[in-house]
């Protein structure tokens, strides 16, 4: 029976990257919503009319509830990688891994 390998590398400083990468999208998300909710403001104010209020009810769940969703992502994958840069958590886990198996 053949068994495959292959060595996992893991690099600090592309967990650090990541991290910042992360907080700058998150950012970026956050801006975006922002200029989009101003749009959609000024266009329903606008059509003082049904149309405007419905364009208004269907910005936010169209368009602003996906980037609010994708903010919370980005948030979650930005704290996990802030939580774990430098800690050597994955390293630990190869670690106990080889163990078992040595």
């Amino acid at each position: 029976m053949a068994f495959l390998s292959q060595d996992i590398v893991l690099d600090d400083n592309a967990f650090a990257t990541a991290s910042k990468d992360m907080k700058t999208l998150k950012s970026d998300a956050e801006k975006l919503k922002e200029k989009l909710e101003g749009m959609y403001k000024d266009v329903s104010e606008a059509m003082d009319t049904n149309a405007g209020k419905e364009l208004k009810l269907t910005a936010k769940d169209v368009l602003l509830k996906p980037i609010e969703d994708m903010s919370i992502v980005i948030d979650h994958i930005s704290t996990t990688l802030e939580t774990i840069k430098g800690t050597g958590y994955y390293k630990d886990i190869f670690v106990k891994y080889e163990e078992l198996n040595g």
